[in-house]
């Protein structure tokens, strides 16, 4: 598929809907895809990865801004 071909509102309401980790991970490949003379270490690149999929899975899961500020007020409050 060409860029001609994509509809970038449309693929930033897909994207926009995506829970945090994975949102996350296509923005930094966006920004490495800009960045031509940056490249990741591979086991920086795998590491990634491994979070990406232990998100997919529901090993993990990620926090809205208002429920990680909740958890971070009630340790110190």
């Amino acid at each position: 598929m060409t860029a001609a071909a994509l509809d970038i509102t449309s693929v930033l309401q897909n994207v926009l809907s995506l829970p945090h980790a994975e949102r996350s991970y296509l923005a930094e490949r966006l920004i490495v895809s800009l960045e031509d003379d940056r490249e990741l270490s591979p086991a920086w690149r795998a590491e990634l990865d491994a979070r990406v999929k232990r998100r997919q899975s529901g090993e993990t899961r990620s926090y809205s801004r208002e429920e990680a500020s909740q958890q971070i007020e009630a340790i110190i409050a």
